[in-house]
């Protein structure tokens, strides 16, 4: 205790390597804490926490590692450890908002457009300039992604939300398998769309891609999304 007291913060291997007997649960690990220190972590990290987000209005939830550096913790999990209600930990982020936190109006309204845009042809991204348009920039849809309104395909590549279930839905129903043109002339889009909405569903296993570079739908899951991928396009 003594020790703790003096540092703050030890390792139990510290504490061994100076001959200390280690005795109690650690905060996190194998690391120990003053309960002291540690109490004034927490107060500091909630300070830290609701300065994040007055500066960062569209992305209003602090970065694990952004709280590590600024209480000047030697890992990460200390900071997963110190997060108590009310603030919650979500996705490496931590928040006072036990919510995701709402889109500002202006990214709101702008999504809004962009789902109107896309209702009617859900598989064919808006260009660039059209994203420019609205005022949607990279902090905007990166926002726009973590709340759930958009389905981010790359930095600048998007769709609604159940896009990749809704686009599985479709290529079930092609013979298997399929080429990249096959799959792209089924959803009506582009290359520019095709390509990374078929690397994402490679990813989260909804398809499967071949040595010949051919894809097949993974057995079970097509015929799941074909009853409600759809919908949720909706």
């Amino acid at each position: 205790r003594a020790e703790l007291r003096r540092r703050g913060l030890a390792s139990r291997d510290d504490l061994v390597r100076m001959g200390v007997a280690v005795t109690g649960a650690p905060v996190a690990g194998q690391w120990y804490a003053d309960p002291e220190h540690w109490r004034t972590l927490r107060d500091r990290l909630a300070r830290e926490v609701a300065r994040y987000a007055a500066a960062h209005p569209l992305e209003p939830e602090a970065p694990v590692e952004v709280l590590r550096q600024r209480l000047d913790l030697p890992a990460r999990a200390l900071v997963a450890a110190l997060v108590a209600p009310p603030l919650v930990l979500r996705n490496g982020r931590v928040s006072a908002d036990p919510a995701p936190a709402a889109l500002p109006a202006p990214v709101a309204r702008a999504v809004d457009r962009i789902a109107a845009d896309l209702a009617r042809r859900p598989f064919v991204a808006p260009e660039a300039g059209r994203l420019a348009e609205l005022g949607l920039g990279h902090r905007e849809l990166a926002a726009a992604a973590r709340a759930g309104a958009l389905l981010r395909l790359t930095d600048n590549v998007v769709l609604l939300p159940g896009a990749d279930r809704a686009a599985v839905a479709v290529l079930a129903t092609l013979p298997q398998p399929f080429t990249l043109s096959a799959a792209r002339q089924a959803l009506g889009t582009t290359r520019r769309t095709a390509v990374p909405l078929l690397e994402l569903l490679d990813r989260r296993g909804y398809t499967r891609r071949l040595p010949d570079d051919t894809r097949v739908v993974v057995a079970g899951r097509g015929s799941d999304q074909s009853r409600t991928g759809c919908a949720d396009l909706s």
